[in-house]
């Protein structure tokens, strides 16, 4: 059987938000807004629905706030449950099942100065940015730092579409020239 035009339409548009939940509210949002620069667009208190509708023990509560960068595509919601822990407390990493990392785009000219804030703040960040080329994309500069609660986040320069271009056009020439 075959889908007809308008359901292969059908489907997501684009990320709206994604939620992590921190063990203190307070902090997080100094991270995120102090020293990433976001801003805080909503803060509420969560729903009666909300335990029904995410499968959460009757009763829970929890307070959440919103926040975003500049493009105003996709936020980050905090979330700080009324609820007993269930796990060994360790943040997800890369390899496990689940959120491994956060990953902020960062203008290429700024980095460093995110880079210095964060440590003047005291927060852990793993290196100095480092610009690496990634294969068949360009060249990239990174680094990486944990939130208060140990969430990995990356901060990342990334070319523009136009030096994505030029990168695999270049690359295709020498593929084909060897």
């Amino acid at each position: 059987m075959s889908e007809t035009h308008e359901e292969t339409r059908v489907g997501v548009r684009s990320l709206n938000h994604v939620a992590l939940g921190v063990s203190d509210l307070e902090a997080s949002l100094r991270f995120y807004v102090e020293g990433l620069g976001m801003r805080k667009t909503l803060e509420k208190q969560t729903s009666d629905l909300t335990p029904a509708l995410m499968r959460l023990p009757e009763g829970t509560t929890g307070t959440t706030v919103f926040v975003q960068g500049d493009s105003r595509v996709g936020q980050l919601e905090l979330v700080k449950w009324d609820l007993p822990r269930t796990d060994d407390g360790r943040p997800k990493r890369p390899g496990d099942f689940g959120m491994g990392q956060l990953s902020f785009p960062v203008d290429a000219e700024h980095i460093g100065a995110l880079h210095a804030r964060l440590v003047r703040m005291g927060y852990e960040v793993y290196s100095d940015p480092t610009t690496t080329v990634v294969k068949n994309y360009g060249p990239v500069t990174l680094f990486l730092c944990e939130d208060p609660d140990g969430t990995q986040v990356e901060l990342v320069a990334l070319p523009s579409p136009e030096v994505v271009r030029e990168f695999r056009a270049r690359s295709n020439q020498e593929d084909r020239t060897r």
